[in-house]
């Protein structure tokens, strides 16, 4: 989850450091940040994103992945040196560090750094304007998702135009539909398993469930499901008996 000010939380570059460490001994093989934004006092700030990174790269070691979503605040000198920084730090990828509504910006940006630049995430129009990026040079690896671009179906296209440009196309959050087109990809290589925050238990299941549908193991590994469709095991007499309206 994003920074924040709460005692326990994701106050400080140490708060961030402490629960990677805590991630890793779960089995998490990658961490993705995302850092802090208004209305928390002093942010959005590089570097205070740097020191974040810098905390946990140090905390974690070099042989976990690290991302960054700088929740796209930053004008393009200032995500310049924020990449550079986390070049230095090894980072896998930098992502949305501007507003993505100008390609060219990001055509820029990506031309000047090593780290791979990833997008994009909230641009409207689908697959359409997932070509343009990569068409343009604007990103280093292409962005999908089922919630990101209207479903499976242009998420697919997606996945398949990055094929088309020797990209890698990461499938952005988490559940049942994100999972399943993973296991249709050979160009994605990362599952983003939830909103992980030291004070709260992502492990819990919602009362319509019965289990949950990715849960991971001590090596970092998740398993497909079995069950028919997409995988979910929902707990339909709870949804029967909580049914507010049929139409």
């Amino acid at each position: 989850m994003c920074g924040d000010e709460l005692p326990g939380g994701l106050a400080t570059p140490a708060d961030y450091a402490d629960f990677a460490v805590r991630l890793v001994e779960q089995g998490y093989r990658a961490i993705k940040l995302h850092t802090w934004m208004p209305p928390v006092a002093g942010a959005p700030s590089v570097a205070l994103d740097i020191a974040a990174c810098t905390a946990v790269r140090e905390a974690v070691g070099p042989d976990v992945e690290l991302m960054l979503d700088a929740n796209h605040w930053y004008s393009r000198t200032e995500a310049l040196r924020l990449g550079r920084a986390l070049q230095e730090l090894g980072f896998y990828w930098l992502e949305e560090p501007m507003e993505e509504a100008s390609v060219s910006s990001y055509r820029w940006l990506a031309e000047q750094l090593e780290i791979p630049v990833i997008g994009p995430e909230t641009s409207w129009g689908k697959n359409f304007t997932r070509a343009e990026w990569a068409a343009s040079g604007a990103c280093d690896i292409l962005r999908t998702g089922t919630t990101d671009v209207g479903g499976l179906t242009p998420a697919v296209r997606t996945l398949h135009l990055a094929e088309a440009f020797n990209l890698d196309c990461e499938v952005h959050g988490n559940g049942s539909g994100n999972l399943a087109l993973l296991g249709a990809a050979t160009n994605a290589r990362w599952y983003e398993r939830g909103l992980l925050h030291p004070l709260v238990d992502f492990d819990l299941l919602p009362p319509h469930l019965n289990s949950a549908v990715d849960p991971i193991d001590g090596r970092g590994v998740v398993v497909f499901p079995e069950r028919p469709g997409l995988g979910d095991d929902f707990d339909l007499d709870y949804i029967k008996s909580h049914t507010v309206e049929v139409s």
